[in-house]
């Protein structure tokens, strides 16, 4: 049975939603596993948000040193765990959009 047009374009905001969410929930986990721990507050920092409107979700971490850890500076190396999780999710887009459209 064919869908209608209005049957079609629910499915795919339907998709489109699951496929955001997945990214952003899979970026997440991935980024608190790479972030390192000496206290946890760092790890714990980590949230995310999606737009009310648009597909843009939002993966940040406000706490103050969160710019040191990933970028490194004079004293420590740079740890890259926002990066890491960028290629790592660039890796996996196939089968996060895989899992939405079954």
């Amino acid at each position: 049975m064919a869908l209608t047009i209005p049957q079609a374009l629910k499915r795919i905001d339907r998709i489109m939603n699951q496929v955001q969410e997945g990214f952003t929930v899979e970026g997440q986990q991935t980024v608190k596993s790479k972030t390192p721990v000496r206290t946890g507050k760092l790890q714990r920092g980590w949230n995310s948000r999606s737009a009310k409107f648009g597909r843009v979700s939002e993966i940040k971490n406000d706490t103050p040193y969160a710019g040191f850890v990933e970028n490194g500076s004079s004293k420590i190396r740079p740890r890259k765990m926002a990066a890491q999780t960028v290629q790592s999710l660039r890796t996996r887009a196939d089968s996060i959009v895989r899992k939405a459209v079954k």
